[in-house]
């Protein structure tokens, strides 16, 4: 059975792992940077199998008008069975007013389509030099 945290339950080891397996490589190196990206988020919600964190998804929001969810993953054993759905679902149900922008992969598109999602004509990303 799936439990799921909101109370930024989060396991920095298991968190490396799923980023890296999502290919993320860039954000699973530094665990002071993670830590301080949990610690910045308004929202964290983990999925556990157990004592295994098969899930994570988080958002930053002004809890009033707006938020952005980021690193929605789930580990690949577990996809497919509502995890990913669940993560999401319990962030934008923390506020109805609020208007959610989520930044993910594009071959996940259909996925958050499917929650209710839809593409905007403007969206513009100013990256980090590395």
């Amino acid at each position: 059975m799936i439990e799921y945290s909101t109370k930024k339950k989060v396991d920095i080891k298991q968190l490396q792992k799923l980023f890296a397996e999502a290919g993320w490589y860039d954000k699973k190196g530094d665990t002071a940077r993670l830590n301080a990206m949990i610690n910045n988020s308004q929202i964290i919600v983990t999925a556990w199998h157990a004592d295994r964190m098969v899930g994570f998804a988080r958002c930053i929001t002004d809890n009033v008008f707006n938020g952005q969810i980021n690193n929605v993953v789930v580990d690949s054993n577990y996809r497919g069975k509502g995890i990913g759905k669940e993560l999401v679902s319990r962030i934008i149900n923390t506020n109805n007013q609020v208007t959610y922008v989520l930044r993910g992969d594009p071959e996940n598109e259909g996925f958050y389509k499917r929650l209710g999602f839809v593409p905007e004509k403007l969206c513009l990303i100013y990256r980090r030099k590395k």
